[in-house]
């Protein structure tokens, strides 16, 4: 287990395999999004999860859609980075949605802006394609 700041930012050096059925995660997901992610990806980054303080049960910080498309791809085994959680607020407050963005958020926002940023990286890299 690591800290919040480590999980977020280094998920792939924290992330260890965990069993998909222990992992708990709000239903606030953009299904056609989802959809996508498990025709177009093989492999997922790391999720961020928080692990209940008495149970062998994790609930999603960071990850609902990659989650939810490899439950979705039946993949029986995950990769997270797992957040420690003393007391289990913050694992009672996630499994509950209170940090997961509306599907309408990632749909018009999140996503719109992740598409702008791959952009901008492929024309930074190479702009004379975009030019004519």
């Amino acid at each position: 287990m690591t800290n919040l700041i480590f999980a977020y930012t280094l998920p792939e050096k924290y992330a260890i395999e965990i069993p998909i059925e222990k992992v708990v995660s709000d239903e606030k997901i953009d299904i056609e999004y989802v959809r996508s992610m498990v025709v177009l990806c093989d492999e997922f980054k790391p999720i961020v999860v928080i692990k209940h303080p008495s149970e062998d049960i994790y609930a999603v910080l960071d990850g609902h859609h990659r989650f939810a498309a490899a439950r979705l791809k039946g993949s029986s085994k995950i990769k997270a980075a797992i957040v420690d959680d003393y007391i289990g607020l913050g694992f009672e407050l996630t499994k509950i949605g209170a940090f997961q963005p509306t599907p309408e958020f990632t749909r018009y926002v999140r996503l719109p802006l992740k598409r702008f940023i791959q952009f901008m990286e492929e024309f930074l890299k190479n702009p004379e394609q975009y030019r004519k």
